[in-house]
């Protein structure tokens, strides 16, 4: 079933965008190799994700990109969570990758969101306080180990009053607590010796 849904979704971006039909074949066998594998390797892994990258990659109009979305999203939802996570780790550091994709990843598993949510450029403010608002503390922690967290996101993740992401912010060199953050971890201290440890460390 998924086989054919994705066939014709090969056929509909082939009709529309020729080039890309290497990609599309390299997509296809490498899929079907690792759904006929009973314990599909890294190595096996790491090419599937490594196609997916390369077809996120290319200059596309917006309906083929949108396609080529809607393909790679088929896929991962079917997808074990070491293929989702290799995907994610290629895709975190790429700063043309449609917000669709990046978004469907964030808001997976922790262990496969981690990559996008602590380095992916994409994601906006808007977008990581609604993660923060809709998910659990895996992808709390991830954020908060985010380079220039602004100052809102910052309160948010404060305000979640998980120790693990606390301590995670009080050692992200890259930001200044906000005098709320400050605040709140000076009391979350008094009941955790890690957070108090690295929070003394802090300049403020």
């Amino acid at each position: 079933m998924v086989q054919g849904q994705l066939a014709k979704m090969y056929m509909g971006l082939l009709e529309k965008s020729p080039e890309i039909g290497p990609l599309l074949v390299r997509l296809y066998d490498r899929h079907k190799l690792h759904c006929l594998s009973e314990r599909p390797g890294a190595e096996t892994r790491a090419e599937l994700a490594g196609v997916m990258a390369d077809l996120l990659d290319i200059d596309l109009k917006v309906d083929e990109s949108e396609l080529i979305t809607d393909v790679l999203i088929g896929l991962l939802s079917k997808a074990e969570l070491d293929l989702r996570a290799a995907l994610s780790e290629r895709l975190a550091l790429m700063d043309d990758i449609p917000l669709r994709m990046i978004l469907h990843l964030a808001n997976d598993d922790a262990e496969v969101a981690t990559p996008v949510l602590t380095h992916s450029r994409i994601l906006t403010d808007t977008d990581l306080i609604y993660i923060v608002k809709a998910t659990s503390a895996g992808h709390w922690r991830a954020i908060a180990g985010r380079e220039g967290i602004s100052d809102l996101l910052m309160n948010v993740l404060v305000d979640t009053k998980d120790i693990e992401t606390a301590i995670t912010l009080s050692k992200n060199e890259s930001v200044i607590l906000t005098p709320h953050a400050i605040t709140r971890f000076s009391n979350m201290a008094r009941f955790s010796d890690p957070l108090a440890k690295s929070f003394v460390m802090r300049s403020e």
